[in-house]
């Protein structure tokens, strides 16, 4: 397993790109805090905006897609706030929300803006995480697509062309170079990054009508072009900062997981609103790829100069990153109606035992694979 010399990110990752031993976001980042020239950029945004914001604030001039994190209400408060700007927000509700979930989308409407929550049909949804579970070894698969098609739905409905998204995960976390400059998000970019290569199209195949999982239906061009969506990164114009964003929306009222860290991760700001999108979503990550969140948000703080590499492999080290989440793993069998032994024998099937030196398939979970993968590439 070979891994970044500046982070901890290993090879694993898809679509990573290494050069001379280190990550595309770690060069990424030398760009963010060196190079950038943020003011030209801001003016740059302030520019944009001027051909979409309300002169009279009457009405919507933007959507900002939300799921209650810290991320999607820092961005609509500085919008709002900062830009002058009169956001609708819009979110996908997942298969199962949180308290702290529901509680944050409500911190939301608290802080004065409107919310529009499009939820599918329980039927259907549950059929999509059930094949995202058993064929794609990714159960929370509906809701990375329901975030980025319901609130562009919702502008070509309401005739807001423009959608104000969060960061450019290739350019902070590592990508295809010909998308880390994008400052715009797209249909293409929904489907090469987002879709886990099974188009929605494809589950016709598996007994799912797409009549009945509209909510998912990205807008056909023509009505794209009709009502002229545009898309934005907001991390392409001011410099994202994740810990910054929860800290502001913290001391406003926003909650953190009133429990710490969910299983796997470092931190105890992301990933709340849905009950299985951290813990196993990020546990199957971690059989298929070798890390898992708490890898992620690790790498973030030694981006961000506020973790040196060797107080990262520590604190991963110590971490519950590779192990199975057993909390929530009953109301997952009863959601999809199947035992343990389906349950773990998919896991074991996602597995990549080229990793994990596993040479036999034994139908189940082997122990090793609930330690810390980190104990052996980082001993100590």
């Amino acid at each position: 397993m070979q891994y970044c010399k500046k982070c901890i990110m290993p090879v694993t990752r898809p679509e990573q790109v290494f050069t001379d031993g280190i990550c595309d976001a770690c060069h990424s980042a030398v760009e963010k805090h060196s190079t950038i020239d943020w003011v030209k950029r801001s003016e740059e945004f302030e520019a944009i905006l001027d051909k979409y914001r309300s002169k009279d604030g009457s009405q919507y001039d933007c959507i900002i897609p939300v799921s209650g994190g810290k991320d999607s209400c820092y961005q609509a408060i500085t919008m709002r706030d900062k830009y002058g700007m009169n956001p609708l927000c819009v979110t996908h509700t997942p298969c199962e929300l949180t308290p702290v979930g529901i509680k944050n989308l409500n911190f939301l409407r608290d802080q004065g803006f409107d919310l529009i929550q499009i939820s599918g049909n329980r039927k259907h949804y549950r059929e999509l995480v059930r094949i995202g579970f058993f064929k794609l070894g990714d159960c929370c698969w509906p809701e990375h697509i329901g975030i980025f098609t319901a609130p562009v739905r919702v502008a070509v409905n309401y005739n807001i062309p423009l959608l104000i998204w969060g960061e450019n995960s290739q350019f902070e976390y590592g990508g295809p170079a010909t998308k880390k400059e994008n400052n715009f998000l797209d249909r293409n970019w929904l489907e090469q990054f987002q879709m886990s290569g099974h188009r929605l199209s494809d589950v016709v195949h598996d007994g799912v009508e797409l009549k009945n999982i509209q909510t998912l239906i990205y807008p056909s061009d023509e009505d794209v072009k009709r009502v002229g969506v545009t898309g934005l990164f907001l991390g392409y114009f001011e410099k994202w900062d994740s810990k910054r964003n929860a800290d502001f929306c913290c001391s406003l009222g926003w909650s953190k997981n009133p429990d710490g860290p969910i299983e796997g991760a470092f931190n105890d700001i992301e990933n709340l609103d849905c009950k299985w999108i951290g813990g196993l979503h990020d546990y199957m990550k971690f059989i298929k790829y070798g890390y898992g969140r708490a890898t992620d948000q690790i790498c973030i703080e030694i981006r961000a100069g506020r973790m040196t590499r060797e107080e990262g492999i520590k604190a991963l080290r110590e971490s519950s990153e590779g192990t199975i989440p057993w909390k929530y793993v009953p109301d997952f069998l009863s959601y999809l109606d199947i035992t343990e032994t389906e349950f773990l024998a998919n896991l074991d099937r996602f597995t990549n035992k080229m990793i994990f030196e596993r040479k036999e398939d034994t139908g189940e979970l082997c122990k090793d694979l609930q330690g810390n993968l980190i104990r052996k590439y980082f001993p100590g």
